[in-house]
């Protein structure tokens, strides 16, 4: 299981922010690119990186920051944030970003999202973000009518290969993963599943690592707290 380390940033800044609310949001660095470093340099091979700016406006703020990561690190980076139309996706992937993660754009067009796989089906991951078992969008600010079960069946219909799994509930307050859901969400779908959200503890990363089929976890505020030292959680 591969661990994840996430980078998200705000009016550019490294920030956390506490089930996606941005009134609730503590800044960790000015320097998204050097805690970019800080997490490859303690054994990251991949970034996840959120423009929270661009999931909140609809475009994204930061590809340059992501590409700037990808050029002068060299790690592995998967990009979400305003990826909602097929020319910024081909913007973002001219960058050199590893993945894309595609929210509301791959709940609500699907159209395009089809085509987009059918050339990039490995660089395309879906974000499903539920709050007690139901779908929501545009940045956590709004439900869709899909559940979690349905929104993973048809997301891997449309030919998704991977998906995020965030309880929103969880993000950001260090109680610990929903790991019912988790383990529901990986015996519901074919496509390789990350889970996000709530991660405070090394024992959260072991509890994590027996979910047969779990591909790998993001952690956000844990490692930035000090609560999860990196090193350590990818060699447990």
């Amino acid at each position: 299981m591969i661990i994840i380390p996430a980078v998200d940033i705000r009016a550019g800044s490294c920030v956390r922010l506490v089930r996606g609310d941005l009134r609730q949001t503590t800044v960790y660095s000015s320097d998204p690119v050097q805690m970019a470093k800080l997490w490859v340099d303690q054994g990251a091979q991949r970034i996840h990186m959120i423009d929270l700016d661009g999931a909140f406006s609809g475009q994204p703020h930061y590809l340059d920051i992501a590409a700037k990561i990808k050029k002068e690190i060299g790690c592995e980076i998967q990009f979400g944030g305003g990826l909602r139309d097929k020319e910024t996706v081909k913007k973002a992937l001219k960058c050199g970003i590893d993945k894309l993660i595609l929210g509301t754009a791959a709940l609500e067009n699907q159209d395009w999202v089809k085509s987009a796989l059918d050339w990039h089906s490995e660089r395309l991951i879906v974000a499903i973000d539920a709050v007690n078992n139901h779908v929501t969008k545009e940045g956590w600010q709004e439900d869709v009518q899909f559940t979690v079960e349905e929104a993973l069946h048809e997301m891997e219909t449309i030919g998704f290969l991977e998906t995020i799994f965030t309880d929103i509930n969880r993000d950001g307050t260090l109680e610990g993963p929903n790991f019912e859901s988790i383990q529901k969400v990986v015996s519901h779908t074919r496509m390789s599943v990350y889970a996000s959200g709530g991660v405070s503890s090394l024992e959260d990363v072991k509890a994590l690592k027996k979910i047969p089929g779990l591909k790998g976890v993001i952690i956000g505020k844990a490692l930035y707290t000090g609560n999860i030292p990196l090193k350590e959680a990818i060699t447990v």
